[in-house]
């Protein structure tokens, strides 16, 4: 199947579409990867080196996509990090133009109570791109601001994400006690959840791999399966990572 993702690039320490892109690719889909920055590094490790895709080059490359007919029987659209409001308007108007059976929205907006995407950005994201989402992949800050209202465990989570309204929200580092963190797939009528310990030094770069594990596993299987699926591949991801700065993607996709 045919996917669009569109996020940041770094050239070491898989995050954005270094990390999502390899996980769509194992399942065999075919990933049209568009960067919205190029760095070298995720800020986490020091400050980057890079440039920023200008809104008006994402629309100019968008609009050439399409008249080669490369986004013609596109399957899932994949959005991850945008670095202005404008490049979050481009896409929302490419999402009017044409006709995507799956979209996933990772919103990238912040984490651990505070933003670290501008004001504009976070709520272009929420207004332009949250509702046209087939499945939302926010982390618990980031539903408890999209929704309005507090994300304090489990139950709060549950009731956060559907008063989204959406097909499909997978909340991720929810609090669920006992030193744990509950990864939720929550739907108008189900939830599915599987449980991880909470530890300390985990890489960056875990959600946008998630993004992509998941999308992978959801454009073949039911929502409970690509779920499983994606985070068995996560967990073995952040074993092997252990005591490394940067997220191991290339082994955990290929071995079992």
């Amino acid at each position: 199947m045919r996917v669009l993702s569109i996020s940041s690039q770094v050239v070491w320490g898989p995050v954005g579409n270094a990390a999502a892109v390899p996980a769509l690719q194992a399942m065999g889909h075919e990933v049209l990867g568009l960067p919205t920055v190029m760095l070298s590094n995720h800020p986490g490790h020091g400050t980057p080196a890079g440039i920023r895709t200008g809104a008006e080059d994402m629309e100019r490359m968008l609009a050439a996509l399409e008249a080669l007919g490369a986004l013609e029987g596109l399957d899932a659209l994949l959005t991850g990090y945008f670095a202005s409001a404008e490049q979050v308007e481009a896409v929302a108007q490419l999402m009017e133009r044409i006709e995507v059976p799956f979209v996933l929205v990772d919103p990238v907006m912040g984490d651990h109570g505070r933003l670290y995407v501008p004001a504009d950005v976070s709520e272009a994201i929420a207004s332009r791109l949250v509702p046209r989402a087939t499945c939302l992949a926010p982390n618990g800050f980031e539903l408890a601001r999209l929704s309005g209202q507090d994300v304090t465990g489990e139950a709060s989570a549950i009731a956060a994400a559907r008063a989204l309204g959406l097909p499909e929200v997978l909340a991720t580092s929810i609090p669920a006690g006992e030193g744990r963190l509950a990864t939720l797939l929550i739907t108008p009528d189900q939830v599915h959840r599987i449980l991880t310990p909470v530890l300390s030094d985990v890489p960056h770069g875990t959600g946008d791999f998630l993004s992509g594990l998941y999308l992978a596993g959801r454009l073949l299987y039911p929502p409970p399966q690509a779920l499983a699926s994606a985070m068995k591949t996560l967990t073995r991801a952040i074993a092997l990572s252990a005591g490394t700065p940067v997220l191991n993607v290339a082994l955990a996709l290929h071995t079992a």
